[in-house]
């Protein structure tokens, strides 16, 4: 399943339904809250996201909120192995580069993650621009 989720502002984040154990590529080209981020991420985790992907500004700053959201999420103690969230970021990556290692670098232990959830942090919606970037890798 492929759902994208174009967030132009920093509004309330509702994972779509269906969606418990998945892979998120979070796009970002635009300033984002501290809060918000860490409101988002807090959000991935609960939901059931397993592999968090982040492009674009401050993608390494999204890579740590995801981190850190997971940690608090189990109270900084032990946690499920099978809960585990992967995160990486992609700085020095093209949009392309990034989209083609979400759909083929991504299994989560022996689990493949199909369902992929894209939060387009953009001032412009692109979700078929998007969805053909990945349909085609």
């Amino acid at each position: 399943m492929f759902k994208y989720v174009h967030l132009p502002a920093d509004v309330p984040i509702s994972i779509p339904t269906g969606m418990t154990r998945f892979k998120c590529l979070i796009l970002i080209e635009r300033e984002i809250s501290n809060d918000y981020r860490n409101e988002v991420s807090a959000a991935l985790v609960a939901a059931g996201c397993l592999y968090a992907l982040a492009w674009g500004l401050d993608c390494s700053i999204w890579d740590d909120a995801v981190d850190w959201a997971f940690l608090e999420h189990y109270d900084y103690g032990e946690y499920p192995e099978d809960k585990f969230v992967m995160t990486t970021w992609h700085d020095n990556e093209t949009l392309e580069e990034t989209v083609d290692f979400a759909k083929h670098c991504t299994e989560y232990s022996n689990v493949k993650l199909d369902d992929i959830l894209v939060l387009d942090f953009s001032k412009q919606e692109r979700s078929d621009f998007i969805q053909k970037l990945y349909s085609d890798k």
